[in-house]
C-alpha cells in the first residue's frame, strides 16, 4: 500500500503509525461516549481514556525514535543494554548504570556503568528503540527531561540526563 511513497515519508508514516492508531481508538470511544446510551456510553468513555493514555506514550516513543540508520544492533535482555557495532560495542546492566548522558553532537547515549566503563550506543542503530523501554526503568529518570535533552540541537559538550543517587552508608 505504501509503495508509492519515498523511504523517508515511509519512515515518518512508520514512526507516527503507533500514535495515529491510539488517537484513532481516543476519538473512536469520544464519539462513543458523546452520542451512545447506556453502557455504550460508558464503554466509549473508557475505550476514550484508555486511548489517551496510549496516546501520550506513543507521541513520546515518536519523540525518542529517530529518523536515520548509524551501523550497530542495540538488545535489551535480562535487563542489560547491549550493543554490537562495527568497532567494537559492550554490554552495561541497567542496574549497575551510574548516568546517562547524550553527546554534544546528540548522536550517541552514553551509558556510564559503575565501574567507570561507558558504552556509546548510536541513538539510530537498529534497534534503538527498545532503549526508550530500558531507560524508562532507570530509578529517578524524567522522560519529558531526556526528550527534551534530546532534542536540542548539538552543543559543546554532552548533556548529562540521569545519574543514580549516591548511597550515604553510617559506618
Amino acid at each position: 500500500m505504501v509503495d508509492f511513497l519515498r523511504p523517508e515519508a515511509r519512515a515518518l508514516v512508520a514512526r507516527w503509525t503507533e500514535t495515529g492508531v491510539a488517537l484513532a481508538l481516543t476519538a473512536l470511544g469520544a464519539w462513543w461516549g458523546w452520542t451512545g446510551l447506556g453502557l455504550v456510553r460508558w464503554g466509549g468513555i473508557i475505550l476514550a481514556l484508555i486511548g489517551a493514555a496510549l496516546a501520550f506514550g506513543a507521541i513520546q516513543r515518536a519523540r525518542f525514535n529517530r529518523p536515520g540508520q548509524a551501523p550497530g544492533i542495540v538488545e535489551l535482555d535480562e535487563g542489560e543494554v547491549r550493543y554490537f557495532g562495527p568497532r567494537g560495542g559492550g554490554v552495561v546492566a541497567l542496574e549497575r548504570m551510574a548516568s546517562l548522558s547524550i553527546s554534544a553532537d546528540r548522536r550517541f547515549w552514553l551509558a556510564e556503568s559503575l565501574d567507570g566503563a561507558i558504552l556509546a550506543i548510536p541513538c539510530t542503530a537498529q534497534g534503538s528503540a527498545v532503549l526508550f523501554d530500558a531507560f524508562a526503568t532507570l530509578p529517578g529518570l524524567e522522560m519529558e527531561r531526556l526528550l527534551r535533552v534530546a532534542a536540542q540541537p548539538p552543543g559543546e559538550r554532552a548533556r548529562m540526563i540521569w545519574q543514580r543517587r549516591a548511597l550515604h552508608l553510617l559506618t
